[in-house]
């Protein structure tokens, strides 16, 4: 038992210090901005108390200085949510230089007071030293021997190593149940929006250090084979979680009325059939991230919780399993979170309510969400937006199904409206997934404008109209010209409701990184053979031909990433010549799957997936040959395939040189061309 508590107080005291150091460097940041204006002696007076306070704790640091450092955290959190509120005008100048003065007495006092705690500490402890015993050991070492047994091997390492960036990164994951897998790209983009990285590649990087050391395990990757989705494991979860909570960082509650804290800084839901709109007794006034998670309470805690006027700086809110939005709420997002950066929710599909219906349109008074980085509304029907969501001058990632408001319709009289000037000078819009083409004007006209794109997701209706899809086409080509300028940029269309002939009238040389196209096809498009960069390309319910297909991709040398999806996909016949570069495979057959890869082909394959619940075939045979394929690490099956198949692979699995993986998928539909 006391090995245990030492090893909690040594994991306590790295959390408090990584914590503590983030929301200091976080408001020291801002402080110098403001260092540059009217209040620039203010600012400086402030980063000098800041940075004497954190020295001082350094230097003079015991075992009480997780203690010392929970009122440098929280002056820290006050100075930065002050800057912010002041940034987008939520408060006026007199009320701003009110809450520096005051800020200003706060920190004086807060010095004084860690200073007089660590003289009483020192004294104490010179005193303990007097009374205690040469042969007691020492608690140093104790500690150490502690840290050893109690806490994962993984985790010590880090803590050893590694910045405080990694380790507020880690604790953000204590913001999902122990059976949710975190997807990449939307903690990513969370960990932005908070501030605990700067810049994406240092977000990637810190992701990369934490799989790497074993603390997050990958669950699903990629098509290229990067990380999808992923998770710690229990045992790391529950060393951080603690910790994560008593410093402040992050608190996880399926109950309000059990969430005794006085100032909660990010807050992860995850409510009961029981829990209660009791919020009387939190301050949610320096709540930065809130998400729900499942949608099990009652309608009174939903209403208790959506009002918005209760977060005055939330950065991060993430409502995508929560219950439907209604018009008065999305209202009261837009009217009152003016610092928000990451807003993710689901409209309902069915909306029968007519007092208050749910919504199927983002309003105008977007407009005021000027911070906003990401708006993600996957998995609703059609949403209707207007220009302001795209003028939003920080918008990087539209995720959704999008449609113009036919409003809006008359800013296509000309090339002299204020949103294509926008789009053409001042967006930052670098993913678009998706928008519909029908036979209204719209995104199909504004896409060629949008100077900064680099991931497109286009539907093609059945109500398509030959001017829209002209329009389509020219967007496409002029996108894959670009991107011979600039790489890594990804296309997708679905036109399996109409006709994909306009995808034979675009002639273009240039570079694209990914493509996927999923629809009819009465020929291979000529462009995509003309590609350059292509490392990953799908084409699901083309009812091309083998041959068809085959001499389309004869072009693309490069080519590492192949999924072809049909209702009955086959025969194929991979040879030794076919694709030697080519890492992963999926071949999809909803009814049926006739594939046959021949000793010595595809070389260089990692991945094979082979999705078929009829799939009869069988590795060593003549039709399927794995031994040569050294590097082979997983092989994916779908999950009502026979059992007896799915012993046959995994007995040869294990008789493989590598010994590859076998499992099941968890799903594959005629969808398979989102990205």
């Amino acid at each position: 038992m006391e090995i245990g508590v030492a090893a909690l107080g040594v994991l306590a005291s790295k959390v408090a210090i990584a914590v503590a150091s983030a929301a200091v460097n976080s408001a020291v940041s801002k402080l110098r901005r403001v260092s540059r204006g009217d209040h620039k002696n203010d600012a400086n007076f402030l980063i000098t108390e800041l940075r004497l306070i954190e020295h001082t704790i350094g230097k003079f640091g015991g075992p009480s200085q997780s203690v010392w450092l929970a009122p440098l955290r929280n002056l820290a959190y006050a100075i930065e949510d002050c800057l912010a509120c002041f940034e987008v005008k939520k408060t006026s100048p007199q009320e701003f230089a009110k809450q520096i003065a005051q800020l200003k007495v706060r920190s004086v006092e807060t010095g004084e007071q860690i200073l007089r705690h660590m003289s009483i500490n020192e004294r104490m402890e010179r005193l303990a030293v007097g009374f205690r015993g040469q042969n007691q050991g020492q608690p140093a070492a104790a500690s150490a021997a502690a840290l050893e047994v109690s806490v994962p091997q993984e985790l010590r390492e880090l803590l050893g190593t590694q910045s405080e960036g990694n380790l507020n990164c880690l604790l953000y994951f204590c913001m999902f149940p122990h059976d949710h897998h975190a997807s990449r790209n939307p903690l990513i983009r969370r960990w932005l929006a908070e501030g605990l990285v700067q810049g994406e590649g240092a977000a990637v990087q810190y992701l990369k250090t934490l799989i790497e050391a074993k603390i997050i395990n990958t669950i699903a990757k990629c098509n290229n084979g990067r990380i999808k989705r992923c998770q710690p494991p229990l045992d790391i979860l529950k060393s951080i979680s603690e910790q994560s909570s008593s410093e402040n960082f992050m608190h996880f509650c399926d109950d309000m009325a059990k969430l005794q804290v006085e100032c909660v800084r990010r807050l992860s839901l995850h409510p009961n059939e029981a829990a209660t709109g009791d919020l009387i007794l939190t301050d949610f006034s320096h709540l930065h991230t809130l998400a729900i998670f499942h949608g099990g309470a009652n309608p009174e805690f939903y209403e208790a919780i959506l009002n918005f006027a209760m977060y005055e700086v939330l950065r991060v809110l993430d409502l995508k399993e929560c219950a439907p939005l209604c018009q008065r709420h999305l209202s009261a997002i837009c009217n009152n979170l003016s610092l928000l950066k990451y807003l993710s929710f689901q409209f309902e599909r069915d909306n029968d309510r007519v007092d208050d219906p749910v919504v199927d349109r983002v309003p105008r008074d977007i407009s005021k969400l000027v911070w906003l980085e990401t708006l993600d509304v996957r998995g609703s029907k059609i949403v209707t937006v207007h220009k302001e969501l795209l003028m939003l001058p920080k918008l990087k990632h539209l995720l959704g199904k999008f449609q113009l408001s036919q409003k809006d319709k008359n800013l296509f009289g000309g090339m002299s409206s204020d949103l294509q000037k926008f789009l053409k000078q001042k967006s930052v819009l670098e993913r678009l997934s998706g928008f519909v083409t029908g036979n209204r004007l719209g995104f199909p006209q504004l896409m060629c404008l949008m100077r900064r794109l680099r991931k497109v997701k286009i539907w093609c209706e059945s109500d398509a109209s030959e001017a829209n899809l002209a329009d389509i086409s020219s967007a496409i080509t002029k996108f894959i010209r670009d991107g011979s300028q600039e790489q890594g940029r990804s296309l997708s269309i679905d036109f399996q409701e109409c006709s994909g002939q306009f995808l034979n009238t675009i002639q273009v040389e240039g570079s694209l990184a990914s493509l996927k196209l999923c629809g009819n096809l009465s020929q291979f498009p000529q462009f995509v053979a003309q590609l350059r960069g292509i490392e990953e390309l799908c084409l699901s319910f083309t009812a091309l031909s083998w041959s068809e297909t085959l001499t389309g991709l004869s072009n693309l040398s490069i080519l590492k990433y192949l999924k072809l999806a049909e209702n009955n996909l086959g025969p194929l016949a991979i040879e030794p010549q076919h694709f030697k570069r080519l890492e992963r495979i999926c071949l999809v057959g909803l009814e049926s799957l006739k594939v046959t890869i021949l000793a010595e082909a595809l070389p260089r394959i990692v991945s094979i997936h082979m999705i078929c619940k009829a799939l009869d075939i069988l590795p060593g045979t003549p039709g399927i040959e794995i031994a040569h394929i050294v590097g082979l690490e997983e092989v994916e099956l779908h999950p009502e395939v026979d059992q007896g198949i799915i012993k046959h692979w995994e007995a040869a699995a294990e008789a493989h040189p590598n010994e590859p993986r076998v499992f099941v998928v968890e799903s594959h539909t005629r969808s398979s061309a989102n990205p």
